[in-house]
Parts: C-alpha cells; sequence; structure tokens
C-alpha cells in the first residue's frame, strides 16, 4: 500500500495469495463436512461445554447452511481464491500507480496534482483553483473511462456470480449476511436520506449565497464558508489535538494511542505510487497500523487522523477478546471511528475564541453530516442499482454506469447544483466499490 508498484513488495503479496488460495483449497471441506452432520449431533455439539468457547461461532457456521455447497463444490470456489482479487487489483495498479494528473499552479507556486493535493485544491479560496483541479483530475480518469468501466463491471459481475452460486437471492443479500443485518436497513437508510434531500439542497444554496457564487459547481462544497479561518496543521500538533480531545475516554486508552501515534503505527504523507485515502490495518498479533496521505492544509484530515485512530484503537482493544472473537463486524467498526470524530469536533468547539471560529467548525460539522451520511448513502444507492441492473442482464456499458450514477446526482444535489459532466465519473473511481456493499 505504501507504493504499488513497488515489484518486491507486490511479489510477497502474490505469494502470500497464493499461499491463501491453497490454504482455502485444503479447508474448504471442513465447513460441508460439518453442515453435513445429523442436526441432532450438531446441537448436541453446541451444547457441548468443551466446546463453549466456540459456541458463538459454530452458531454463525451454522446459519451458512442454505449457502454452503458441496464439498467439490466449495474447492472449485476455493482455487478462485486468487482469480477474484482481479479487479480490485486492476483498479488499484491503474488508480494509485498509472494515472498521472499533471501539475498545476496553485497561487505562486506549481504542485503535483495527486489524490491528495486535489483535495487541497477543492479546499482553497481561489475559485479558478478550485475548477481548474477538477476539470484536470478528472481528466485522466476520461482518458481512461473504458478501462475503469470494464473493470467495475467485472467486480460487479463477479460479486453477482458469487452471490448466485452460493444461493442468495441478490448480490446486497449475500454482502450483508455475514453481519446479518436485515436488508430493510440499507433500503430505510436511503428512504430516510432521500425524505431529506430537500433541507441538503437547501444548504447548498445557502452555501451558494454565503458565498456569493453565480452557481455552485461540485468543487465549491468542500471549501469552508468561514475560509478566512482555514489554518495549517502539521502533523505533530494534529496527533497531540486528537490526544487532548480523546481523553475522556481515559488513560488505557489514551496512553496506547498515544505511544502508538507518537511511535511507528502510522505511514503519514502521500508519495509516488502510495495507495490513496486512509485506512487501519492490523490482525491479532500486530500493531494496528495507519495509512494516511496526510496534507497540512486540510484540517479534514485531522479528523481522518481521528477517525483512523478510532479504528487502531477498537483494533487494539478487540484483543481482549479470544482469538475466534476478535475480528468485530463491518456494522459496527465504524462506530469507533466517527465517535472519535465527534470527540474532535467537540474539543475544538469548545476552545472557539470567537463567534466566527464557532462558525467555521459549525459549518465543518455540517459538511461531515453530508459526506458521511448523505453522500455515502447515495454511494450505497448506486451499489444497489448496478448490481441490480447485472442481476437483470442489463449490459454495465460505460454510458449505463455513467447514466445511472448520473440521476442520482441530479437528485442529491438538487435542481439548483450545476453537475459537470465529468463527475458522473466519480462512480469509478471509489475504492470502496470495488469491495462491494462496503
Amino acid at each position: 500500500s505504501e507504493d504499488v508498484a513497488n515489484g518486491t513488495a507486490q511479489a510477497m503479496k502474490a505469494r502470500y495469495l497464493g499461499v491463501a488460495g491453497k490454504m482455502a483449497e485444503a479447508a474448504s471441506s471442513i465447513r460441508p463436512e460439518l453442515l453435513g452432520l445429523p442436526d441432532e449431533k450438531l446441537t448436541g455439539y453446541l451444547a457441548a461445554p468443551e466446546l463453549a468457547d466456540w459456541k458463538i461461532a459454530l452458531e454463525r457456521i451454522v446459519r451458512y447452511k442454505p449457502h454452503t455447497l458441496s464439498e467439490k463444490e466449495e474447492r472449485l470456489l476455493a482455487m478462485q481464491v486468487e482469480l477474484s482479487q482481479t479487479p480490485r487489483a486492476v483498479f488499484e495498479q491503474l488508480n494509485n500507480a498509472d494515472l498521472k494528473f499533471g501539475r498545476i499552479q496553485v497561487g505562486d507556486r506549481e504542485i503535483d496534482l495527486t489524490h491528495g493535493t486535489f483535495m487541497t485544491c477543492l479546499e482553497s479560496t481561489d475559485r479558478d483553483v478550485r475548477k481548474r483541479a477538477f476539470h484536470q483530475f478528472y481528466a485522466e480518469f476520461a482518458d481512461h473511462a473504458n478501462t475503469l468501466a470494464a473493470t467495475f463491471a467485472g467486480s460487479v459481475k463477479q460479486d453477482v456470480y458469487y452471490s448466485r452460486v452460493r444461493n442468495y437471492t441478490s448480490a446486497r443479500a449475500a454482502s450483508m449476511f455475514p453481519d446479518n443485518v436485515p436488508e430493510s436497513v440499507y433500503d430505510n437508510l436511503v428512504a430516510a436520506v432521500r425524505s431529506h434531500l430537500p433541507a441538503v439542497h437547501k444548504y447548498y444554496n445557502v452555501r451558494k449565497r454565503a458565498m456569493k457564487l453565480p452557481d455552485i459547481h461540485f468543487y465549491d462544497v468542500y471549501v469552508p464558508i468561514v475560509s478566512d479561518m482555514q489554518v495549517r496543521t502539521e502533523w505533530d500538533a494534529a496527533v497531540e489535538m486528537t490526544l487532548e480531545a480523546l481523553k475522556p475516554l481515559g488513560t488505557e486508552y489514551g496512553d496506547a494511542l498515544a505511544k502508538g501515534l507518537r511511535g511507528r503505527w502510522c505511514d503519514r504523507y502521500e508519495n509516488k505510487g502510495k495507495r490513496s485515502g486512509a485506512f487501519s490495518s492490523g490482525c491479532y498479533d500486530s500493531d494496528p497500523y495507519i495509512l494516511m496521505n496526510y496534507q497540512p492544509e486540510v484540517l479534514d484530515h485531522v479528523f481522518t487522523l481521528a477517525h483512523e485512530a478510532g479504528h487502531s484503537m477498537h483494533t487494539h482493544l478487540s484483543k481482549g477478546q479470544p482469538y475466534q472473537y476478535a475480528n468485530y463486524t463491518i456494522f459496527v467498526a465504524e462506530v469507533a471511528s466517527t465517535f472519535n470524530e465527534q470527540f474532535l469536533g467537540r474539543y475544538l468547539m469548545q476552545r472557539a475564541k470567537t463567534d466566527r471560529e464557532k462558525a467555521y467548525y459549525l459549518n465543518r460539522e455540517i459538511d461531515e453530516i453530508r459526506r458521511t451520511i448523505v453522500r455515502q448513502t447515495m454511494f450505497a444507492e448506486f451499489e444497489h442499482v448496478v448490481h441490480a441492473m447485472a442481476e437483470n442482464n442489463e449490459p454495465l456499458t460505460l454510458d449505463a454506469l455513467r447514466g445511472a450514477y448520473r440521476k442520482l446526482l441530479d437528485a442529491y444535489f438538487g435542481p439548483d447544483f450545476v453537475i459537470d459532466d465529468e463527475l458522473s465519473l466519480e462512480g469509478l473511481r471509489i475504492p470502496h466499490f470495488y469491495g462491494a456493499f462496503y
């Protein structure tokens, strides 16, 4: 992830995936054999005191009975582990290693336009910088649009294939089954956000008037309305700010996090070939490492640090569980991270010295609602739409994918928002879409 173009590292990863595939193939008979036992014997095992530490794990396996195939079929699926990585691997190499966005003039300096500096440009008070950055950034995706569409379509069709093979009603149902979350939760979220879109549209109009813009585009929604309050936060200051904000969580939490963030938990800054975005990743006997592409000019990246710190501490503290229960579900994973962001927001608001500074942080909170709830729900709706298209045997062409995304952009941004044509390509460049229904 630090450099997706590093041949040595990619070779090591490939070797690991090869071993993982062989391991999955060797273990593929376990679940069919276990679930092939008579019900009374399986029930007896679940009640046995010798297996008490594994009861929940066994109950979870039993849930999979309708979706578990024969031993031979499971072996064939296990042999596809490496192949199943292809769409995501192609996207990550293209997105992080091969795409080149050129250089851009920002004030009195010329900088490389990258995934990281793109957000810096979108927060510029100079609208011309924001506009040029947006069009220059998306021009590169437009030049590779057919490759992106084919890769994304392959990922979606793969999801549909595996859901059908395992007898799920849909790819979405297959994705939500492991966390035991009803699909109605997904539909209710979309319906709830849809019902409040008029308020979101009203906010865009307020933003347009406050910024004295003749019209409002996507490149106008990230710059703070109270733009004169923007500050530069160096990494060490961001770490200390995060630790101070999270003090209410106690000294055990704070000391462990301080040791990690002041130590070697985090790969901080962007470099050539580095995976875009941010994430936390660790296993039962490793540190919970964090990858970031930190930009000191972007306040939101301080919140990203707090967010990923929440994930890392969730992983760190989960080691108090037995190994078989330490891995939490994705449905609860974002609680720890967004909770930490709220602590940081409250900390900054409490220390604001002027009403204008408070307005700056309030604006950030409103925009965070828009990004974390509204925008992510639009993403969720898009994934549901395109998987349904594939399940209905509709071709996932470039035009079809862009058209589906454009309909959602129109609905979520409203009638008074100017949608630049390039923005319909956004649905092909979101990394999470290559690991469906995240």
